[in-house]
C-alpha cells in the first residue's frame, strides 16, 4: 500500500529585520556581509489557505539546501535560508519581498499566483531573481522565472484524459483570483478551440476561504455538466467536494494542482464525493507508479526516497518543484554567479532535468516544466494512485 503524502511543516529560523528596498535598487547579494554563508530568500505560504501547497514547497527547498550543506556547501560556505511567511495573503507576500530584496539576490516563492503577482514588480525593480512556485499567466521578465509552464500549457496533458472520459460539458467553480483565472483558462481554451466537442456550460466563483459552497454547486448541478472543474488552491477544494456529495452529484471532479496534496485533501479522506477526485500529475506525485520508460524515473525515485526518509511521507509535486528550482539556483551559485542578473543568465544558459522533468530556459523563455499526460486519483487514506496515463 502506498504511504500517504502528508507533509510535515519544517521550522526554519528566519531573519526579521525589515529594511525597505529603495526603488531601482540593485538588491542584495548571495554572500552575506561576513562572507561566511550564502543567503537564499524564501516567501512561502506556511499558513492560510495556500499552506497545503506552501509547506511541502518549503520542505523541498530545505531538502535541497541540506543536501548541498552536508556535502560541504558552496566553496566551503553554507547556504542559509531567510524565510518569510506569505500567510496566503498577497499584501503580506509583497511586504516580505521588500524585506528580502535588500538581503539576497534570489527569492523563491510564493506558492500562489496572487502572491507571485504581488512580489514580481518589487523584486524585478531590485534586480533580484524571483522563482515563482505557481503555474500562472504572469508575463515573464528578465528576473522572473516560473517553476512550471503556464496553465494554458496544461492543455496537451489534459485533453487525452477528457477524451478517455468522454467529457463534453464542463462546469467550472473556482476562486475569484489569479488562481481561478489560470485554471479556467485551460478549459476555456479547450472549449474555444474545439467548440463542437467541448463547452463550459456553467461558471461559479467564490472568495478563497469560503466554507459553504452549496449555492454555487447547485447552479453547477442544474447545468448538467459531465465534469466539475475545481480551479482552486490549497484547502479550498474541501467545501466544493463536500457540497458535491451533499447534493448527490456523481460527476468526477478535476482538482487544480494547487490542491493536489494530502494536507489539502485530508478532511475528505473518509468522505469522498461519488464521482471521485482527479488531478493532473507529475510522476513524483505517484512515484511508486512511475513508468520505466520515463527518462528521469531514477531521479524521481531517488528524490522520493530522500524526501520520505527526511519527512516521513512521500512528496507532492509542490515539493518536487521547489527542490528543482533550488537545485538550479545552487548550480548557478556553484558556477560563480552572485547577483540576480548573473543567476538569471546562468539558468538561461543551462539545461536541467529535475524531479518534475526537463527544464529548458532561455532569454526568451522563463516558463518551467510541462506536465506529462498523466492523471492521478485521490483514494482517501491510501493517498494517490495512477488514474490515467496517456504517455
Amino acid at each position: 500500500m502506498k504511504q500517504p503524502m502528508r507533509v510535515v511543516a519544517t521550522a526554519i529560523a528566519a531573519g526579521a529585520v525589515a529594511l525597505a528596498a529603495a526603488c531601482g535598487s540593485s538588491g542584495g547579494t548571495a554572500d552575506d556581509s561576513s562572507g561566511e554563508s550564502i543567503a537564499i530568500g524564501v516567501v512561502i505560504d506556511k499558513t492560510g489557505a495556500q499552506a497545503a501547497y506552501g509547506v511541502p514547497g518549503l520542505s523541498g527547498i530545505q531538502l535541497a539546501v541540506d543536501q548541498v550543506n552536508a556535502d560541504g556547501g558552496i566553496d566551503g560556505k553554507q547556504i542559509d535560508l531567510i524565510v518569510e511567511d506569505g500567510t496566503s495573503d498577497p499584501t503580506v507576500a509583497a511586504a516580505a519581498a521588500r524585506t528580502l530584496s535588500s538581503k539576497t539576490s534570489v527569492v523563491i516563492g510564493t506558492s500562489s499566483s496572487a502572491g507571485c503577482r504581488a512580489m514580481q514588480p518589487i523584486l524585478d525593480r531590485a534586480k533580484v531573481l524571483h522563482f515563482c512556485l505557481s503555474p500562472t499567466n504572469i508575463e515573464p521578465t528578465p528576473y522572473f522565472f516560473l517553476s512550471m509552464a503556464p496553465v494554458t500549457d496544461y492543455v496537451p496533458a489534459t485533453l487525452p484524459w477528457l477524451e478517455d472520459l468522454g467529457v463534453h460539458r464542463i462546469g467550472f467553480i473556482g476562486q475569484d483570483d489569479a488562481s481561478g483565472d489560470g485554471y479556467l483558462s485551460i478549459f476555456s481554451y479547450i472549449a474555444k478551440n474545439d467548440p463542437g466537442q467541448y463547452e463550459v456550460v456553467a461558471e461559479q466563483r467564490f472568495t478563497s476561504g469560503s466554507t459553504n459552497l452549496e449555492t454555487q454547486m447547485t447552479k453547477l448541478r442544474d447545468a448538467n455538466p459531465d465534469l466539475i472543474v475545481a480551479g482552486v488552491s490549497g484547502s479550498n477544494i474541501v467545501p466544493i467536494a463536500q457540497a458535491a456529495k451533499a447534493l448527490g452529484m456523481t460527476q468526477p471532479i478535476w482538482v487544480g494542482t494547487g490542491s493536489a496534496s494530502l494536507d489539502a485533501l485530508q478532511p475528505l479522506a473518509n468522505d469522498l464525493p461519488q464521482g471521485g477526485l482527479f488531478a493532473n500529475a507529475f510522476w513524483v506525485n505517484i512515484s511508486d507508479d512511475v513508468e520505466d520508460s520515463v527518462p528521469y524515473a531514477d531521479k524521481v525515485k531517488s528524490f522520493a526516497k530522500a524526501y520520505t526518509d527526511k519527512y516521513g511521507e512521500q512528496p507532492p509535486a509542490a515539493a518536487g518543484a521547489a527542490y528543482d528550482n533550488t537545485e538550479m539556483i545552487i548550480n548557478a551559485l556553484k558556477g560563480g554567479a552572485t547577483s540576480g542578473p548573473e543567476i538569471a543568465k546562468a539558468i538561461e544558459g543551462s539545461s536541467y532535468t529535475g524531479v518534475l522533468g526537463p527544464y529548458e530556459f532561455s532569454a526568451d523563455k522563463h516558463q518551467g516544466v510541462t506536465l506529462p499526460p498523466v492523471m492521478m486519483q485521490y483514494t482517501g487514506a491510501s493517498g494517490f494512485e495512477l488514474g490515467f496515463s496517456g504517455s
